[in-house]
């Protein structure tokens, strides 16, 4: 699934299905001439058309799921608001399985996380570059940063990333940004779970705003494009799957 995950990552919300019939890949984008047009592109990698389906968020929001689930250890999101009463020391995030990337569901959202968890100490300052739904953003405000400033050049992705904030009773800023254009301030950490190729377009800036010793967590790295980063200081790695997550001092 290597080419289809790079040609869907990040663009829109997939899923990958398991039934007593085989595979199925759900693709879900609120525009029809979309899909229309991405059916030609899915085929020619391999992939047999089944169908479309007219339907509104509502009723396939609930086909895909509906409960609680651990993200990483320790974190667990919540998609329907449930009376849950943790363990200490665990996290609970709200997130509605929604249109803007970030359910917690994908590798590489996971693996960010996980980052977030073993490498933000209380009162860092960071940058969530990419933001989508504002998952990681709010999952670093949650493990105790300071400031958190989560931006995205996807207006949706702002609209819910500021309704997941107030979900989540957070105090995160949220930008409408293309990469830095609209970013001030230096962090400790910068997040960014986005594509390979805008990831090392990103770094050519990335300084500017790190801290003395500060760190990116960068993920959504398909196993091709790995090779991207070699020429960079990359103090860790993690594999999911076809996916990579690493961190970077520069």
């Amino acid at each position: 699934m290597d080419a289809v995950d790079e040609l869907l990552y990040g663009e829109y919300d997939y899923y990958i299905m398991d039934s007593s019939e085989g595979k199925y890949l759900a693709v879900v984008s609120p525009l029809k001439n979309d899909l229309t047009n991405l059916k030609d592109q899915l085929i020619a990698l391999g992939l047999q058309f089944v169908g479309t389906k007219e339907t509104c968020p509502e009723d396939w929001l609930k086909n895909i799921v509906t409960e609680p689930f651990e993200m990483i250890e320790g974190v667990i999101v919540d998609p329907m608001d449930h009376d849950l009463r943790p363990s200490e020391g665990t996290i609970v995030i709200k997130i509605p399985q929604g249109l803007a990337f970030g359910t917690g569901l994908h590798q590489t959202t996971k693996m960010s996380a996980a980052y977030l968890k073993k490498y933000l100490k209380p009162g860092m300052d960071v940058l969530d570059l990419g933001c989508g739904s504002g998952i990681l953003a709010i999952l670093a405000k949650k493990l105790g940063a300071n400031r958190v400033l989560a931006v995205d050049n996807d207006p949706l992705a702002i609209e819910v990333a500021t309704d997941n904030a107030l979900r989540n009773d957070v105090d995160i800023e949220v930008r409408l940004s293309d990469l830095f254009s609209d970013v001030d301030g230096r962090y400790d950490i910068i997040v960014s779970n986005i594509v390979a190729e805008i990831l090392v377009v990103m770094l050519q800036q990335a300084r500017n705003y790190l801290k003395s010793n500060g760190i990116l967590i960068l993920s959504g790295i398909i196993l091709p494009k790995v090779s991207l980063f070699d020429n960079y200081d990359v103090i860790e790695k993690t594999v999911m799957d076809e996916w990579n997550a690493l961190v970077i001092r520069i």
